[in-house]
């Protein structure tokens, strides 16, 4: 176990009243932004000394960093008490705490809140156990004699700092169970929480799901995908959600709506259109003729492109399954051919190779061609990106993981927060600001030249 250095550090003089209107910054710490760079307000001797003390200890096998008793939470510890600490003088000094001119340093002040003359001052302090995501810290609380003291660094009543909050939604949205997350917090970290929290931690997306849905929306889209999603694959409430891609290229979550009563296109389109939305070029979806009356009501000049991964389930439901990797090569093949004529002379091929046992499978392909034929008037990559739908795949398959391990969902706000956790994962910082494809500007000037045609 690491111990702190026998000998006091020096004292740390207390910060006097900031200037709001426009404080000196001669270290950078600030960005243009207002926002402090953490990496210097390191001290980087602290920094040597821990690593020392650490590397020093590695042979007994007694460095821990996280979990009770490890090395973070000593830091954080450490932390902590001194950002409340300074709030707590500067509360002390600050305007509306009964506390005289002297009490702030004043004149005749003695420079802190051990000269307090005024009726407020300090009293004594609160311990207090909180759950974080490097596990438990205990820290002491300063009150005054008001009881005014509000901290911004540990909210009154808090048991949990909001990173632990993070980690907890990050978990689930990546397939664990409550089961699972709370045996992984209490192995890992050292953290013990019952489910019943987690629930409560997973619950405060839906009000940040409520927000998003009111958010405005960029006034352009190059593509929109709208799917119909179940929270697993035996069933559940169905969940509308739209993906769209920037004028960046970048993949954005626009709304998760349920289907009461079915399929409510028409309505998404318009909530769509009511956050903002004036212009979409390409709509992907599989909702068929409706969706295809939907977005020609609201955006006349859409291109409504079926979705090329729906279409292969459908047809691959009527083949054995010994024979689905094959059909899937050819029904592929069929979507990159250079032009439309290509195309079908590739259907027929395939239907006269294929034979008549697979009747079936090309007579869904034939039936939804008007729907696949507009995508031959875009270039091959921007094809490839509509026949694509990664992201959606990506989320069903999410899905099905969940349900493996959380079970079935069988009331409509347990779905959406199930569907919303699982598209958290798609705006991941990892991939949030790259683009859809490598080359997305030529990409977006074929989306925009085919869907003037």
């Amino acid at each position: 176990m690491l111990r702190a250095d026998p000998d006091p550090p020096p004292p740390v003089e207390t910060p006097g009243p900031v200037d709001r209107a426009g404080p000196v910054d001669p270290a950078g710490l600030v960005d243009p932004a207002g926002l402090v760079d953490p990496a210097g307000l390191v001290d980087q001797r602290l920094v040597r000394q821990l690593a020392e003390a650490a590397a020093a200890q590695v042979g007994a096998g007694s460095v821990q960093l996280l979990g009770d008793g490890g090395l973070l939470q000593a830091l954080a510890k450490q932390l902590i008490e001194r950002a409340l600490e300074l709030e707590f003088q500067e509360h002390l000094r600050g305007p509306g705490t009964n506390n005289p001119a002297g009490a702030a340093g004043g004149p005749g002040g003695s420079g802190g809140p051990a000269g307090h003359r005024g009726p407020n001052g300090p009293n004594g302090a609160r311990a207090r156990r909180l759950l974080t995501e490097i596990g438990p810290v205990e820290v002491r609380v300063p009150r005054d004699r008001e009881g005014s003291f509000a901290p911004r660094t540990v909210r009154p009543r808090a048991r949990r700092l909001p990173g632990l909050d993070r980690l907890v939604v990050s978990l689930t949205a990546r397939g664990l169970s409550s089961g699972e997350l709370v045996a992984h917090l209490a192995e890992v970290y050292g953290v013990e929480i019952s489910r019943e929290t987690v629930s409560v931690i997973t619950d405060q997306v839906l009000d940040e799901l409520a927000d998003r849905r009111g958010r405005p929306l960029d006034p352009v889209y190059p593509v929109v995908f709208v799917d119909s999603v179940r929270s697993g694959r035996s069933g559940g409430p169905l969940v509308h959600l739209a993906l769209g891609i920037s004028t960046d290229g970048l993949r954005e979550v626009l709304g998760l709506w349920p289907a009461e009563d079915g399929e409510q296109w028409p309505q998404v389109l318009a909530g769509l259109a009511e956050r903002g939305v004036r212009e979409v070029w390409v709509l992907v979806g599989a909702a068929g003729a409706e969706l295809a009356e939907a977005a020609a009501a609201r955006w006349p000049r859409t291109v409504v492109h079926t979705s090329v991964a729906h279409l292969l389930h459908a047809a691959l439901r009527h083949a054995p399954g010994e024979d689905w990797g094959g059909l899937a090569r050819v029904l592929h093949e069929i979507c990159t051919a250079p032009t439309e004529a290509a195309a079908l002379e590739r259907l027929g091929r395939a239907e006269r190779e294929w034979g008549p046992g697979h009747r079936e499978v090309f007579r869904v392909w034939r039936a939804a061609w008007p729907l696949l034929a507009p995508g031959f008037r875009f270039g091959p990559e921007a094809r490839r990106l509509l026949a694509g739908g990664g992201a959606l795949e990506r989320l069903h398959a999410r899905l099905r993981r969940i349900e493996q391990a959380a079970g079935r969902v069988r009331d409509e706000r347990a779905a959406l927060k199930r569907v919303y956790l699982a598209t958290l994962a798609l705006e991941s910082p990892a991939g949030a600001r790259r683009p859809w494809t490598g080359d997305w500007p030529a990409v977006r000037a074929e989306l925009r030249r085919g869907s003037r045609r």
